[in-house]
């Protein structure tokens, strides 16, 4: 399990609590040129769950992955040696995390393809509250190179999403309602976007609605990478119209998510209380 330390505070924890996002500064310096070494092995050969996001008429190049922990020993070294899990459990408030998937998205210069409003859980293959997923850049991130948006509170807004795939071909989880046209009337919604550093994250729950233009910047990458962490309530969900994971898990439906493709990372002490905000 993960050793490293990072420190975050109460105001963190609330805030996440409240917007179902947030933002936390310079907590993966050390991890940067690492991930862009593995992120730049994995645009050369892509895995099994490699793909180009967007559709055919969008000019350049939105790549996509998922999953390369399992075979891509930088992302692997990241999943259990960074802050991230220890990270997701202080702001989930959860005694175990468990690690999901982690998911590559690199806009490149003049990428046309937005990321569409969504909301996580929808396409996923689990139940429950304690979602977290870390988002972090491994570029600056401004206005013009794809910055990540959300809607404030929509965590609670108790209304889940039909879920939009990201070459706009079909849908995930049809049974749910559309997801309101947001662009159309961006001043009715409370907007929150950050300006980022590299090494920057955006923390934020499964059910937070939150999208990303195309990269308009010519000369800007943005690439990022996504991990996705599961607090104490999550138990595995069999649907018909999820993403499916990159192998069978041997799961059951309502199972608890422990086994090797979604390993127990981290587990808060026994002594540990919140109020100290020390991430162990």
């Amino acid at each position: 399990m993960t050793g490293e330390i990072a420190t975050i505070s109460v105001a963190d924890v609330e805030r996440y609590a409240a917007d179902g996002a947030v933002c936390l500064r310079g907590l993966f310096a050390a991890w940067i040129e690492p991930l862009r070494a593995a992120v730049e092995r994995n645009i050369a050969a892509p895995g099994p769950l490699g793909t180009r996001y967007g559709r055919a008429d969008h000019k350049g190049t939105f790549h996509g992955d998922r999953y390369m922990w399992t075979y891509d020993p930088g992302f692997r070294d990241f999943v259990f040696g960074s802050p991230a899990a220890a990270i997701a459990g202080a702001l989930m408030q959860s005694a175990k995390v468990n690690f999901f998937y982690d998911h590559l998205l690199v806009k490149e210069p003049g990428a046309e393809a937005p990321t569409p409003w969504h909301q996580d859980l929808p396409y996923w293959c689990v139940s429950g509250d304690q979602t977290c997923s870390i988002w972090l850049a491994l570029d600056d991130v401004g206005s013009a190179n794809g910055p990540l948006e959300f809607i404030r509170g929509s965590h609670r807004w108790n209304r889940q999403f039909q879920a939009p795939d990201f070459k706009f071909t079909q849908t995930y989880s049809d049974e749910l309602e559309p997801i309101p046209d947001i662009d159309a009337d961006r001043a009715a919604y409370d907007i929150l976007r950050w300006d980022m550093a590299a090494g920057d994250c955006i923390a934020f729950h499964g059910l937070a609605v939150h999208g990303s233009p195309g990269n308009q910047d010519g000369g800007r990458r943005r690439r990022a990478l996504s991990t996705r962490w599961l607090g104490d309530d999550i138990v595995y969900r069999q649907h018909p119209r999820v993403t499916k994971p990159i192998r069978d898990p041997g799961l059951k439906h309502g199972d608890a998510m422990d086994c090797d493709l979604f390993p127990v990372v981290w587990r808060r002490h026994p002594a540990a209380a919140l109020a100290s905000a020390m991430v162990e």
